[in-house]
């Protein structure tokens, strides 16, 4: 452990010891919390000059098992500065982050439950910034479920992470708003792919693959989509994948204009859009793999009360069996409730 300056503190340490308030007592950040940037400055805020974290090298067990977080707050911390870069004007330096992204691929390929891991993260305040570190996580592991090298799963991460880059150039008051588009902003909306692939096109480093699963990801099966309108195999496979973990992620996000949707209820929508829409075989391998994660979860049902995942259909991934009490709802057949949200 080691005792360290307020001021040197950075994203992805980890506290040794708890931190109290200076005129209270009471304690603000607990032991074994991954620091990040609002958390480093409710620290600052409090007047606090020193704290102990855990020393890498000889506190090797506590960092270990904070592992994910840690990658995922370095690479958050290095991704913001890429963003207000492009606010600016400024071109992406792809070697700030290839490093850290690394990182946070392996820890993600090696871990078997990113999902429970992805919910204990805390979100950022800009969406679209959160948005495209969880379409990054989420396209990772969808890589890694399709055997994908792991050249070819950096770059998906890459077109994840990237894929909504251009609407940095689209105004706030579009990106942001609380209703719905009118025809005229959903038109300029639809340009943020093209958005997104000139920016990448002039970074160093960046693949023909990135550039077209960017350009792409609004693209649909049946030609419904945008920029090009273009359908079936003429849709790049990264794109596809991007797609259908866009639509996942957004529809389990807090917005500023909705509230998140149960994973349950974001799988039925998947299921449902991967005839025509969503690519079928990868939409399939999708809702298979994530429905094993919530197996054991505990979950909020529209009636208030509160039960456990213990099965679901393999032929049907987005219906459960949940046990509440000494009561077994079957959501294969009609329920009078619903799942909410999973709560632990």
């Amino acid at each position: 452990m080691t005792k360290i300056s307020i001021n040197h503190l950075k994203p992805g340490m980890v506290l040794a010891d708890n931190i109290g308030s200076l005129r209270s007592g009471a304690i603000l950040v607990s032991k074994g919390t991954v620091l990040n940037k609002k958390i480093i400055k409710k620290i600052y805020n409090q007047g606090i000059k020193y704290v102990v974290v855990y020393d890498v090298d000889s506190d090797s067990k506590e960092v270990l098992e904070n592992n994910f977080v840690i990658r995922y707050e370095i690479l958050s911390d290095k991704l913001e500065n890429v963003f207000k870069n492009i606010k600016l004007g400024k071109k992406i330096i792809l070697t700030e982050i290839s490093e850290e992204l690394d990182d946070l691929i392996v820890e993600i390929i090696q871990n078997n439950n990113i999902l429970g891991r992805m919910r204990q993260l805390e979100e950022k305040d800009d969406y679209t910034f959160n948005h495209s570190l969880n379409v990054a996580m989420l396209a990772t592991m969808v890589g890694k479920w399709l055997n994908y090298s792991d050249k070819h799963i950096k770059q998906l991460a890459l077109t994840g992470l990237f894929h909504d880059i251009g609407k940095l150039k689209i105004p706030n008051n579009i990106v942001n708003k609380l209703g719905e588009l009118t025809e005229s902003e959903f038109e300029i909306m639809k340009k943020h792919p093209i958005y997104s692939y000139n920016i990448l096109s002039e970074t160093v480093g960046i693949s023909k693959n990135v550039l077209i699963g960017v350009l792409q990801h609004h693209e649909r099966e049946d030609g419904s989509g945008y920029p090009q309108g273009i359908s079936g195999d003429k849709i790049h496979e990264y794109a596809k994948v991007i797609a259908i973990c866009d639509v996942y992620d957004a529809l389990t996000s807090d917005r500023k204009y909705k509230n998140k949707s149960s994973p349950f209820y974001a799988a039925e929508i998947l299921e449902g859009q991967s005839f025509g829409v969503l690519n079928p075989k990868i939409t399939r391998v999708f809702l298979d793999k994530v429905a094993s994660f919530y197996v054991g979860c505990k979950v909020l049902l529209s009636n208030d009360e509160e039960g456990e995942v213990i099965y679901i259909h393999p032929q049907s991934p987005t219906k459960t069996i949940v046990k509440t009490g000494d009561k077994y709802i079957n959501f294969l057949e009609p329920q009078d409730v619903f799942i909410i949200d999973i709560i632990k």
